[in-house]
């Protein structure tokens, strides 16, 4: 959590547009094109697939914004399950998500918008293959950290070195693509409410 650190750095994209991975991301609630879901509310009697139960955006969250809009999964749907409980488990949970909805084998999941803008650009998956009905709030993600005893002007000094690598440098490129971005942006203080919130309930804090 940003709280935690002096300084905190997120990544981004691309910087100009601010299009970010870990800022302003949502979660993604998909079915299938011509199915009846149109509402998160439809859900009711249905089979929802999660993304990795310790996925934040399409398992942790995923969860807490189906319950906070009154569906109960352990209630309401007529399976939910979380990508660790499925056969045979994809390593990649989001894409795994995909892929059983665009089966049949799955009426609706959770994915993040990063996630499925991936998924369409590598052709795993094309936009007429799966609807997006319910997207949520933007949110903070993750982020790097430091302690609060850390030296402010140590601390200013690695932020500055993250912010100033550039995609078009070519080590910077190496350090950027490692970590799936095309930037580093300073930290946000906002955005991370609703993942706090979910983690105190969760009992993560």
């Amino acid at each position: 959590m940003t709280k935690v650190g002096l300084y905190a750095i997120s990544k981004s994209t691309t910087l100009e547009s601010n299009k970010s991975l870990d800022v302003n991301l949502v979660t993604m609630f998909i079915t299938h094109p011509h199915s009846t879901i149109s509402t998160v509310a439809d859900l009711k009697g249905k089979r929802f697939a999660f993304g990795a139960r310790g996925s934040v955006e399409a398992g942790l969250l995923a969860h807490h914004f189906l319950q906070q809009m009154g569906i109960y999964p352990g209630q309401d749907l007529a399976l939910a399950t979380f990508c660790e409980e499925r056969q045979p488990p994809n390593a990649d949970s989001q894409r795994d998500v995909v892929a059983r909805i665009v089966s049949g084998e799955y009426d609706a999941g959770a994915v993040s918008s990063t996630a499925l803008a991936r998924m369409y650009e590598a052709g795993i998956v094309t936009p007429e293959s799966v609807r997006v009905f319910w997207t949520s709030p933007g949110y903070s993600h993750c982020c790097f950290t430091a302690h609060s005893d850390t030296d402010r002007e140590l601390s200013r000094q690695i932020t500055q070195v993250f912010v100033s690598m550039h995609y078009d440098d070519p080590l910077g490129k190496i350090a950027l693509e490692a970590e799936g971005c095309k930037a580093f942006v300073p930290r946000v203080t906002a955005g991370w409410e609703v993942l706090e919130a979910v983690a105190e309930e969760e009992g993560l804090l």
